[in-house]
């Protein structure tokens, strides 16, 4: 979904879902307009070989199913040796110790996060001497055909427009997960509509040998770089 279409979908939305928290006094309650409990993984690996790099594998989310594609591509890169911590975007400290740094963010409004753009941006100037890897989930990749690619691949435009002296090394695109209970009514409602409009059925379409296939092939660059 892009910018234009999110905010349209929305405009004319979110007056009736607004209005059904309201209607009648309160039908629904505040606890049932949110979507269930988000969990962000953060893990560490702590290899205790002398020469191991440090990696980091920073992630921004939504509804927190792009932080299970960062913890598998950290537990590949723990298998090929590195020190590896990954962490969720709003808790990344800083960047300086590492070796080498994996950034990825789900799509929102035909974008990287907002927060995932701007990180890149504030520490472009260490992740310009260091090797850096991008990658991104989106529902759009739920059908893989030569367009959803050419638009997957345009969802990084914002960040490497931002963030121009940072040169990444590989870039990762990956079918995200439709799961509504992880959001608010509001986003719920427009995306329903949305998601239903382009025949896309709730759902995890995560391809999990293609993310830690992508993980091997970071091994080389990430750990020799």
């Amino acid at each position: 979904m892009n910018r234009r279409e999110f905010i349209k979908n929305s405009s004319l939305i979110t007056g009736s879902a607004l209005g059904a928290l309201t209607l009648g006094g309160g039908t629904i309650s505040p606890s049932k307009a949110l979507g269930t409990e988000i969990i962000f993984p953060e893990t560490s690996c702590q290899n205790k070989k002398n020469n191991s790099k440090n990696i980091l594998i920073v992630y921004a989310s939504y509804c927190g199913s792009t932080g299970g594609v960062a913890e598998t591509i950290g537990k590949e890169l723990c298998n090929q040796g590195a020190r590896v911590d990954v962490r969720f975007l709003k808790k990344a400290g800083d960047v300086s110790a590492y070796d080498g740094l994996v950034l990825g963010s789900s799509v929102r409004q035909g974008s990287w996060l907002p927060e995932a753009i701007e990180f890149a941006k504030r520490n472009q100037e260490r992740l310009s001497r260091i090797p850096v890897a991008y990658f991104l989930t989106c529902i759009t990749l739920y059908r893989d055909t030569a367009e959803t690619r050419r638009m997957a691949r345009s969802y990084l435009d914002p960040v490497l427009e931002s963030a121009p002296s940072v040169h990444p090394k590989d870039l990762g695109y990956f079918a995200g997960a439709l799961d509504y209970s992880k959001m608010n009514i509001i986003y719920r409602t427009v995306m329903k509509s949305k998601m239903e409009k382009r025949g896309i059925p709730e759902g995890d379409y995560r391809d999990w040998e293609a993310i830690r296939s992508w993980a091997k092939g970071l091994g080389s660059t990430l750990l020799n770089g």
